[in-house]
């Protein structure tokens, strides 16, 4: 009778029990899913950060290349007086004077064009940046959304194993019990 109550008892527990481990099998496969997820969001945040790492040193180069430009402005600016007071001198090479400043101009209005484009390179270049760092922020986000699913599911987890231990504690005392007044019936029948 023994045999055949620890029989029951084991089979009443395995399908009791069975959802929960095909529960707990799929929270784990979940969980191994989510951490693929977070090591491919972690190595894209990665690169992104490399990214933004390459495009500063390619915003400071181009800082430092409008710099020389300006620096070259101021020097052809220089070089413009100069030149005119020079014209102003000596009239007998006014002509020749004049071609030179002319070449000069010209040169110095393709070099404020070219820096008008690195400018505007430059702008859209910080707006990338903007754009990089607001889908990092949102990575972000995104990954404390899922430790906090994780963290719901774990929860409920305890709270069910919690839930299947007090219901299997409670059915092992009605049995011990059951067992009690088997055992009060047979002292008391005559053999």
């Amino acid at each position: 009778m023994s045999q055949e109550l620890k029989a029951l008892l084991r089979s009443v527990l395995k399908e009791e029990l069975q959802p929960v481990h095909e529960r707990l099998e799929r929270v784990e496969q979940t969980q191994q899913e989510l951490q693929r997820g977070q090591k491919a969001l972690e190595k894209s945040v990665a690169q992104i950060q490399q990214d933004v790492t390459e495009l500063q040193v390619g915003q400071r180069a181009l800082e430092n290349t409008v710099a020389q430009i300006q620096q070259d402005v101021a020097q052809l600016q220089a070089g413009q007086q100069a030149l005119q007071q020079d014209v102003a001198q000596l009239q007998a090479g006014q002509q020749a004077l004049q071609q030179d400043v002319a070449q000069l101009q010209a040169g110095q209005h393709k070099l404020e064009n070219d820096m008008g484009e690195m400018k505007q390179s430059l702008g859209n270049m910080e707006q990338t940046q903007e754009k990089i760092l607001e889908e990092l922020r949102i990575s972000k986000n995104n990954q404390a959304l899922v430790l906090n699913d994780l963290t719901s599911i774990k929860k409920s987890m305890d709270v069910t194993v919690a839930y299947l231990q007090r219901r299997s504690d409670v059915m092992f005392d009605k049995m011990i019990e059951h067992e009690k007044e088997i055992l009060n019936l047979k002292t008391r029948l005559p053999n």
